[in-house]
């Protein structure tokens, strides 16, 4: 199974969103995965995001939202990180803001590693202290190193 830290790239990790809004900071994040050339189109990816977020919120709460869809706008899985200082309204189940933003996408074809990966993330972020830590990095490279610890255990 591929590891998170294996799909996270600096590139790809946003430190402070400049948006404030559900379905910009999708297009934000969908923006640096084009950016990083992992995407053709960036603007279709969130379209396609928007799509999947439609059927059900994937702001699962404790400021933690995972916005994910299957495509075949993408060979390989891919995934993009944003944090926000004030927090986005995600429509999360406890009605609080999202902080800590996960974009995963992957080909339709990886239906069964894309549901191990969404809980291998979810079951990471249930951890306080690991959510303060992503909160507090200062950089991109600290947020991956953050991520290699905690799968190594």
């Amino acid at each position: 199974m591929i590891s998170i830290t294996g799909l996270l790239s600096p590139e790809c990790i946003s430190l402070e969103l400049r948006e404030k809004r559900k379905k910009r900071v999708i297009a934000e994040l969908s923006d640096l995965i084009q950016s990083a050339g992992k995407v053709e189109n960036g603007k279709t990816l969130a379209r396609k995001i928007l799509e999947r977020e439609a059927m059900a919120s994937t702001g699962i709460g404790h400021g933690i939202a995972i916005p994910h869809c299957l495509t075949n706008l993408v060979d390989d899985t891919v995934m993009a990180f944003g944090r926000s200082t004030n927090g986005v309204p995600f429509d999360s189940a406890d009605n609080k803001p999202a902080q800590l933003i996960f974009l995963l996408t992957g080909p339709q074809t990886a239906t069964s590693e894309h549901l191990k990966l969404l809980s291998k993330l979810s079951r990471l972020l249930t951890e306080q202290q690991f959510r303060t830590q992503l909160f507090e990095a200062a950089t991109a490279e600290e947020v991956i190193e953050l991520f290699r610890r905690a799968e190594e255990v």
